[in-house]
């Protein structure tokens, strides 16, 4: 649900002496208008949950800490998580697949770190699967040329999910030498993550048009 327009009745008319009745309108504009503010509360609070001064929307945070590479080319492969940071309201299951528990529109945000072990030209594409299913157009292309050369991965999209569906990232490549690469700390740096995945809740589905996916 979402909040429901309203506006308040024009108030009455002042008089340059007290008026009961009129006293009476203002009073009864002024409910009308307070009631309908009341019955807002539960509706903002169903997809909000605020307890109190706590105010709390679905998110997570997941990261790897694994070297992830395709094995045969041209083949699809699930990137993956081994770590979970924070969740509330989403689930990651099978490593893989982010499960939504709240229908609405989802901020999913990927950072990946590419690693080229060879100088030749390689592609690495990208693509999002919801359900099972691959969504059409939705795929990115990265082609590293040089040796040891790395390449960073930020891909930020919206999308809508219903209660119950997941979102999982699928990839593919035209050549072995091309990995998501993962590297331990080594003072004085941290740990580099092959693949970082942040979701957040944007909004409830209601008064979009959502078209199906090509």
């Amino acid at each position: 649900m979402a909040m429901e327009k309203f506006r308040a009745a024009p108030l009455p008319n002042p008089t340059i002496e007290y008026d009961a009745e009129t006293q009476r309108q203002l009073i009864r504009v002024l409910e009308v208008y307070f009631n309908q503010l009341d019955s807002q509360t539960p509706l903002q609070a169903e997809y909000f949950k605020g307890r109190g001064d706590e105010l709390t929307v679905p998110s997570a945070l997941y990261y790897s800490t694994q070297d992830q590479a395709p094995v045969v080319v041209d083949t699809a492969y699930d990137l993956t998580y081994n770590n979970v940071y924070f969740e509330n309201e989403l689930t990651l299951t099978n490593s893989k697949e982010i499960y939504a528990t709240r229908t609405g529109i989802y901020n999913f945000q990927l950072s990946a770190q590419l690693f080229s072990a060879s100088s030749n030209a390689k592609t690495m594409q990208i693509w999002i699967n919801r359900d099972g299913t691959d969504i059409g157009f939705s795929a990115h292309a990265y082609t590293i040329s040089s040796n040891s050369a790395y390449e960073e991965v930020n891909w930020n999209f919206n999308i809508d999910l219903a209660a119950g569906s997941y979102i999982k990232i699928r990839y593919a490549a035209d050549n072995l030498d091309l990995k998501f690469d993962s590297t331990a700390a080594s003072a004085p740096y941290p740990g580099i993550a092959s693949a970082v995945m942040a979701v957040n809740f944007v909004s409830s589905t209601r008064g979009f048009t959502i078209a199906t996916p090509p």
